[in-house]
C-alpha cells in the first residue's frame, strides 16, 4: 500500500492535485499554547492541524508557510481527520442493511472512496482557552446518505497534545462509523516502535485482503529506523501504543489510544521527508471485509449516538 497514508500511491503528486481540486484552501487559524508546547489549527483546511512544536522543534511535519504554495491542503497540513470512516472503501461501494450505498471517488484518478468527507470540508472552530480548542463539521444527507457531527477537540499539556474525536450519528437510521487522526512527523533520523499484534495486507489496489502476522521486515514491536522500512500498512494493535525516537534532537513521543482505536497505520514513503503513524479505529474498506467487526473494528452507529474515541502525545526529553 501507498498513501497519504492511510494509502496514498506512488503518483502521489497526480492523484493529490485531483484531489486538492475539491479540498479547502487557508482561511482563518487558531493559534494554542501552553508551556513549551504550541499548537497550530486549520480549521478551514478540512478541519486539519497547521504545526505542532516543542521547545520550538517540530514534532509534526509544519504546513507551508504563506506564500510557499497555493495549493496546499491536507495532504500538505500537520494532519488531518478522518470521518465518518478511515482508508479505502472499494470502488466506493458497499451494502449496508439490505441497503446498496454507492459513493463517489473523492481521490481520482482512484475509483475508490477514502477517509470520508470531513477531510475535503471546512469546519467550524471556537477557541476555549488559551491551550483548548474546538472544531466541528455537521454532515447533512447526501452521498454519504447518514447525516452526521463531527468533532475535534484539541487540549495541550506541559508535555503534549489530547485530541479526542466524536462522531455523533444525527439521523434516525445505524450508520457504518468510524473515525481517526492522519498525523505526519518529520522523518530526520527518526526510530520508530509499534506495539502491533497483525498485519493487513493488500494487493495493487490498496484494499486488503488478509490478516497475517508481520513478517521480520514488517515487525514493529522491537526498535526500527524509519529508513529501514517500506511499509504502507493497516495493523492491529497488541495495545493501542506507539514510539518515536529523534536521536539528534534526544526528543522521543508516546502515541497512546483509547481501545476503541484498535488500529495503526504506518507509512514509511521512500524518498520524503515525512512519515505517517495514523490512529484509526478500524481497517480499510472494513464495510466490505469478511471478517468479522471483532476484527476490522468496524461499529454500528445508531441514530442518536455517539462514538468517541482519544489520541495522546506525550513527549519526552531523553537524557543520555
Amino acid at each position: 500500500m501507498t498513501t497519504f497514508s492511510c494509502f496514498l500511491a506512488p503518483t502521489q503528486n497526480r492523484k493529490q492535485a485531483a484531489a486538492l481540486k475539491s479540498a479547502p484552501k487557508a482561511g482563518m487559524t487558531l493559534h494554542l499554547s501552553h508551556g513549551p508546547c504550541e499548537l497550530t489549527l486549520l480549521p478551514e483546511i478540512g478541519g486539519s492541524t497547521g504545526a505542532f512544536t516543542y521547545k520550538g522543534m517540530d514534532i509534526l511535519r509544519p504546513f507551508p508557510t504563506a506564500g510557499a504554495s497555493t495549493s496546499a491542503g491536507p495532504l500538505e497540513s500537520a494532519g488531518f481527520p478522518l470521518f465518518p470512516f478511515s482508508g479505502r472503501i472499494q470502488n466506493g461501494i458497499f451494502t449496508w442493511q439490505g441497503r446498496q450505498i454507492e459513493l463517489e471517488p473523492n481521490f481520482l484518478p482512484e475509483p475508490h472512496a477514502i477517509h470520508g468527507q470531513a477531510w475535503q470540508k471546512p469546519w467550524t472552530s471556537e477557541k476555549t482557552g488559551e491551550a483548548s480548542a474546538h472544531m466541528v463539521y455537521d454532515h447533512a444527507t447526501g452521498n454519504w446518505p447518514w447525516a452526521y457531527r463531527a468533532e475535534q477537540l484539541f487540549e495541550l499539556t506541559e508535555d503534549g497534545l489530547t485530541l479526542t474525536m466524536r462522531l455523533t450519528n444525527t439521523g434516525t437510521e445505524a450508520m457504518p462509523a468510524g473515525l481517526g487522526w492522519h498525523p505526519y512527523f518529520p522523518r530526520h533520523d527518526a526510530r520508530l516502535m509499534v506495539n502491533v499484534k497483525a498485519i493487513w495486507r493488500s494487493g495493487e489496489d490498496m484494499i486488503p485482503t488478509e490478516v497475517a502476522s508481520p513478517s521480520e521486515e514488517e515487525d514493529l514491536t522491537i526498535w526500527r529506523e524509519v529508513d529501514s522500512l517500506s511499509l504502507d500498512n493497516a495493523f492491529i494493535m497488541e495495545e493501542p501504543e506507539a514510539a518515536i525516537y529523534w536521536p539528534e534532537q534526544k526528543i522521543r513521543v508516546d502515541i497512546s489510544a483509547d481501545p476503541l482505536m484498535s488500529h495503526t497505520v504506518v507509512y514509511t514513503p521512500r524518498g520524503q521527508d515525512f512519515f505517517c503513524v495514523e490512529p484509526v479505529s478500524h481497517s480499510p474498506d472494513a464495510v466490505n471485509s469478511a471478517h468479522g467487526a471483532n476484527i476490522t473494528g468496524l461499529h454500528s452507529l445508531a441514530g442518536g449516538d455517539t462514538l468517541t474515541g482519544t489520541v495522546r502525545l506525550t513527549i519526552h526529553d531523553v537524557v543520555d
